[in-house]
């Protein structure tokens, strides 16, 4: 079958994670993969030409290793196989179910996506792996720092302000994607200026702001379901959290952290969700299980929200989002 997006993947030293992928995948009809090396040291080099030629994966190496201009690059490759649409996915993300990238192929045909900006899917992260065999059920859909709660619509609480009993499986608007799994067009790309200074961490979520500022909106695609597993990283010695670990071990892996800093400059406000009233514990409200308390402790005020310029973003969607709780349903359906 000849698709209309290709799956992308950088990789740096983890290429027994692309090699799992390809095994965990046995049996789907998969679109042409690219794979983009940055800069990985001889050993892992080599082993990682030897996967993708053995498994018809076009490799490439990285002309630079900023996330954004990776995937400049990889729709620079992807136009020469006259396909202009991106699926780009964690090694550590994995589809759930065997129709997913031939759902993916009819959202394409079915959904102009080049009128929205990042596309996301219904993310089984963390603690939602175990409800795998339930389907037609919302797990982790957005990572929404302005809107009141903890940064994430999620199925597991932790402090979530998203009340999916109001939600249907339509696809709907989101602040920003569980870029986990990522699917983008050429057009709606170009539409955003590459921005060197965030290497990999918050690189997507700048992209999905910029969306933003522009009036594009991000989108989910709720029926297409990935999984999420970190776990699978420390069957090979990487930490299961991309960030945590030794200053000098993320950097080398991830080029630089000081992302934070750079956002705050950027975009004016911090990219942070810990509340800024932190007198009530979450340990304490996942002992008293309780929906209200919950719900009260979501509500306070998070340091994104507290130190957001209104006036500054005025007339743009950040506005509409930042007004938005997520208590009420979706801002809007496609």
């Amino acid at each position: 079958m000849k698709f209309n997006f290709v799956i992308f993947f950088a990789s740096k030293n983890n290429y027994d994670l692309l090699e799992n992928w390809i095994s965990e995948h046995n049996g789907f009809e998969l679109p042409k993969i690219i794979n983009i090396d940055l800069n990985s040291r001889f050993d892992q080099l080599e082993f990682g030409k030897k996967i993708c030629k053995d498994n018809r994966i076009e490799f490439y190496k990285a002309e630079r290793t900023e996330f954004q201009e990776n995937l400049k690059q990889a729709f620079e490759i992807s136009s020469e196989f006259n396909v202009e649409n991106i699926l780009y996915l964690h090694q550590d993300c994995f589809a759930i179910d065997k129709d997913t990238f031939l759902n993916i192929e009819k959202i394409i045909n079915k959904i102009s996506i080049s009128d929205y900006g990042c596309v996301g899917f219904n993310i089984y992260h963390d603690l939602e792996i175990n409800k795998i065999s339930t389907k037609n059920k919302l797990m982790t859909t957005s990572r929404c720092v302005l809107q009141k709660g903890n940064g994430y619509y999620m199925r597991h609480p932790k402090g979530s302000r998203v009340n999916y009993k109001k939600f249907s499986m339509k696809p709907f608007v989101v602040e920003n994607i569980m870029w986990t799994a990522l699917l983008l067009n050429k057009k709606s790309f170009e539409k955003i200026k590459i921005d060197r200074d965030f290497n990999f961490f918050l690189a997507a979520d700048d992209m999905a702001y910029q969306f933003l500022k522009k009036n594009i909106f991000n989108i989910v695609v709720p029926y297409v379901r990935f999984k999420h597993d970190q776990s699978i990283k420390t069957r090979y010695n990487l930490p299961k959290d991309s960030p945590i670990g030794n200053k000098d071990k993320v950097i080398e892996r991830y080029g630089r952290i000081d992302h934070s800093k750079v956002w705050h400059k950027k975009w004016g406000f911090e990219y942070s969700v810990k509340k800024t009233r932190n007198f009530f514990n979450y340990r304490l409200v996942k002992f008293l299980l309780s929906r209200a308390v919950t719900l009260y402790y979501s509500n306070i005020q998070t340091i994104a929200r507290s130190t957001f310029n209104k006036k500054f973003y005025k007339g743009t969607l950040l506005i509409e989002f930042y007004n938005h709780d997520p208590q009420k349903g979706p801002l809007k359906y496609l």
